[in-house]
């Protein structure tokens, strides 16, 4: 047996809940031999760091999850700060925080093994004592008033677990109804866990946001905060059905209309109108007309409405509240909410707690997808060039409760970014984790995208008058003197002041680093095993590393995609500067398109809208202006074909994939414009890389994302959380996937027609969502097809739509039977659900689309034919 599988199996031994003794290492551990035949086999999900290192109480040990190597490693500290490395305890797959309950015990969290793996020290060597089952994804752990704390999404297997079954909270996450949460703490008595399997929560706290994250204890213990991942901005979308015709510089958007339901959101305009077609323009630079996509309206909190970026009350086209609460306090006691703070930013990575007065600082990004438009903005009049997220820390004074988020790249003039690279050096990028000085007085901040340890004086933190714009004002440029350099992807610290170190876990290469806190000086870096092949190790830096990617130092692609996955909203990052383009893909149910045209004639609404597809009426066009697109995660696209929702990047900058060869990686690298036209980066691309006499710097970013690509097409998607253990189907989702699979048609015609020769006039789901594990099919095969929308798209891989749920709210749509939720639905936590632009709430909603209904009950009371409840006849559909 080889030393690599050898290692395989001492790892699964560490999901279990029994007790195993582990023999020491020696002090260096040397890495297994991998078999050349297993040298790609390595699975990464890439899950950040959320608390990656600890200290123990007495200081003589330091404790760091080794994320790929799925481990919890321990170094002992010396009298002088130096680190040995002793031990490393193998636990559950992706290891994101570490908590020290006390000198005996330490607790961890594994992200993609939904569990936590308490190990105790009390012997020559450590071993795990237990392994607790919880939610979805848990990240944070923290201790108080004698109870453990783990943040969880509100979902996974183990809450509806008989053997959890009369805990509060547990139980059916409710993932179809509106107004419930989605962000869950699992608290456990670590003194009683019982001998139940994944031992038994005290309570499942249930909070009103999408996801936790960062978790935090005040001082007193007395309370625990919760701040939430993906808290969102108030931004959403009016679906493309819901909107007027056209934009308000045509024809047809020039004048109001009134939606088809007739219903008045609050505040929205009188008799349930919208003000008009949507955001000029509507032509590209080149005068050609673009889709009528939907639309992205942003909360205005003095006016009380929905508006789009000219300020255009669109109120009576969303449905729901968005009331952005992001952190929030439990009482430790009671174990229920005590307080919650709104608009603190849109991705909350950490809290840190001022151990002199509790107040908190969230360190977080601001994302800016309001603002419409890549490119140069000239033809929009707006960009988002260079302008993605921006950096903030938050502060949150726990007295009276003001939220004041404060801006920490005050030097960066967005309006310039060419030939002005030297504001790198003062800019901050992916805050992820901070915490302060024992005295309260400095906070210190990883800044993953810049390779920097980020310091700041708390009182200017705090001090309003630094940040109102007038006269004395917190200074960015001189706040930088104070940070350190730390190279590899800093992404967690620890300040062990006794020792006058600061201790950081860098990334990039899977090192633990010791700095001297005077002199800033680098004293040690050790490097702990990683499993990972070098084309992972590689290529990891070009997701996050904003000095690489941008003019500023602050755009990175992880900015939207976090840790390589989505920051779930949508944006509208179409370029109207940029001319059309023409689609490549393989289109195999395209004859399916004219069926109305063909079989009932012109009169017909599907034909109808065909005169209008992708904005010019061609099947085949990529159009300039998309509209708004719902950021996809890099996970597990590695067997899906071209990347974007159109599949956009089919053709592009190292070629066009005229023989639809659904090549992944050239289709990847073909994202290679993006640094120019959307992060902002100081660079003169030709128009491919075919072109002679390139410069060095072209050359270099072309090595760079080969080695992006690599890495980004071995990131893989976490386990279903819905679908139980034991593999099995529910009664309801086994006849939705014998219906998935089944013979009857959901869409198309009954029967294939004469008039499109061999070629089928109708499908079942997986007819266009292929389904085939063997061959990494998730639902979709890299092809694209017509679902009735105003553009073409590409087949979307079905994976993590579970992701998606907490949007409720949808107004009646032209080609849909009524919505069962166009009545206001109140406060929900997110704005974006489902469809390549999250504008529909449900999957249902989507299903309700005429082009699926199967025509056996007719219109129902108060519908009409627009909304194509008279399609198919009963032969055909779901």
């Amino acid at each position: 047996m080889s030393r690599y599988l050898s290692l395989l199996i001492i790892l699964l031994t560490g999901f279990g809940c029994g007790s195993q003794k582990l023999t020491p290492p020696p002090a260096v551990i040397e890495p297994p031999e991998i078999e050349p035949s297993l040298e790609n086999k390595y699975q990464s999900f890439e899950s950040g760091a959320v608390r990656p290192i600890a200290v123990s109480p007495d200081g003589s040990k330091v404790f760091v999850t080794n994320i790929p190597n799925h481990s919890l490693d321990i170094f002992s500290l010396g009298s002088e700060g130096t680190l040995i490395t002793e031990f490393s305890v193998p636990v559950g797959i992706e290891p994101v925080a570490v908590a020290v309950r006390n000198s005996q015990e330490v607790w961890v969290s594994n992200h993609v093994s939904d569990s936590v793996s308490i190990i105790k020290l009390d012997q020559d060597a450590p071993y795990i004592a237990r392994t607790l089952l919880v939610g979805d994804e848990p990240r944070d752990i923290v201790f108080a008033k004698g109870k453990a704390f783990i943040a969880t999404a509100h979902r996974g297997q183990h809450r509806t677990h008989s053997s959890i079954a009369d805990v509060e909270g547990a139980g059916d996450p409710e993932l179809h109804e509106p107004g419930v949460g989605r962000a869950d703490l699992w608290v456990f008595d670590p003194e009683n866990l019982t001998n139940e399997i994944g031992g038994k929560p005290i309570k499942i706290i249930e909070l009103f946001g999408d996801t936790p994250r960062a978790l935090a204890v005040s001082p007193d213990e007395k309370r625990v905060y919760a701040a939430v991942f993906h808290s969102g901005n108030q931004t959403t979308t009016v679906h493309e059905a819901v909107m007027c015709r056209g934009f308000a510089d045509d024809d047809y958007g020039s004048q109001p209309c009134q939606v088809i339901d007739g219903i008045t959101s609050p505040n929205g305009l009188a008799s349930a109108t919208l003000p008009g077609g949507r955001t000029a323009p509507g032509v590209n630079k080149d005068g050609i007309y673009q889709p009528w996509t939907s639309m992205i309206v942003k909360y205005n909190r003095e006016a009380g409405q929905w508006v789009d970026s000219d300020g255009r009350n669109f109120s009576n086209g969303i449905r729901f509240n968005l009331p952005d609460k992001d952190v929030f306090a439990i009482d430790t006691t009671t174990l229920e909410q005590v307080a919650s703070y709104a608009h603190v930013g849109t991705t909350l990575f950490n809290i840190a707690v001022n151990p002199v007065n509790g107040n908190l600082i969230i360190a977080n990004t601001e994302s800016n997808n309001a603002t419409r438009f890549e490119g140069p903005g000239v033809t929009g009049g707006s960009t988002v060039q260079g302008d993605i997220a921006k950096t903030r820390l938050t502060h949150i004074n726990i007295n009276d409760g003001k939220v004041s988020a404060r801006e920490m790249n005050r030097h960066i003039d967005y309006r310039s970014l060419k030939g002005n690279t030297v504001v790198k050096s003062y800019t901050v990028a992916t805050p992820t984790q901070g915490q302060f000085s024992s005295d309260g007085n400095n906070l210190f901040v990883t800044a993953l995208g810049s390779n920097k340890v980020a310091v700041y004086q708390t009182s200017e933190l705090t001090n309003d008058s630094l940040w109102d714009n007038q006269g004395e004002e917190f200074n960015s440029v001189e706040a930088a003197q104070d940070f350190f350099n730390v190279q590899g992807g800093p992404v967690g610290l620890v300040l062990n002041e006794s020792k006058n170190q600061l201790l950081v876990y860098t990334r990039f290469d899977n090192s633990l680093v010791n700095i001297n806190l005077e002199s800033k000086e680098e004293t040690q870096r050790l490097a702990m095993f990683s499993p990972e092949t070098e084309l992972i190790k590689e290529g990891r830096f070009m997701l996050y590393d904003a000095v690489r990617s941008s003019s500023n130092g602050e755009a990175s692609c992880a900015a939207c995609h976090v840790f390589g996955d989505s920051d779930q909203l949508a944006w509208n990052l179409g370029n109207p500067d940029a001319s059309n383009g023409k689609n490549p893909q393989p289109f195999p149910t395209a004859n399916l398109s004219r069926l109305g045209c063909d079989l009932v004639g012109p009169q017909d609404p599907s034909c109808q809208l065909l005169q209008v597809i992708n904005g010019n009426g061609d099947e085949l066009t990529f159009a300039s202006m998309k509209g708004p697109m719902f950021t996809q995660t890099f996970r597990g696209m590695s067997t899906h074909g071209h990347m974007h929702w159109r599949g956009d990047r089919s053709v592009g900058y190292f070629g066009d994939d005229i023989e639809q060869t659904l090549n992944e990686k050239q289709s990847f690298k073909n994202f290679i414009v993006a640094f120019e036209g959307l992060l902002g980066m100081d660079i003169e691309l030709p128009e491919s890389v075919d072109v002679t006499n390139r410069s060095d710097k072209v050359v270099q970013l072309e090595q760079d994302i080969d080695k992006f690509a690599d890495f980004v097409l071995r990131v893989q998607m976490p386990p279903n959380p819905v679908k139980p253990l034991n593999n099995v189907h529910s009664a309801t989702a086994q006849i939705g996937r014998d219906f998935f699979l089944g013979t009857r048609r959901s869409d198309g015609a009954a029967e294939d027609t004469d008039i499109n020769g061999d070629s089928v006039d109708g499908v079942n789901c997986e007819g266009c969502h292929g389904l085939d594990p063997s061959q990494g099919f998730y639902g979709t095969r890299g092809e694209i097809a017509h679902g009735g929308e105003i553009q073409i798209l590409k087949v979307p891989q079905l994976r993590n739509l579970y992701t998606r749920v907490g949007m409720f709210g949808l107004p009646d749509r032209e080609g849909f039977l009524p919505s069962h939720t166009k009545q206001h639905q109140g406060d929900q936590i997110r704005g974006f659900g489902f469809l390549h632009d999250g504008a529909t709430d449900q999957l249902v909603n989507f299903l309700r689309g005429g082009v699926f209904d199967n025509g056996e009950e007719g219109c129902p009371p108060g519908a009409s034919e627009i909304h194509g409840c008279e399609f198919n006849l009963g032969e055909i559909g779901i």
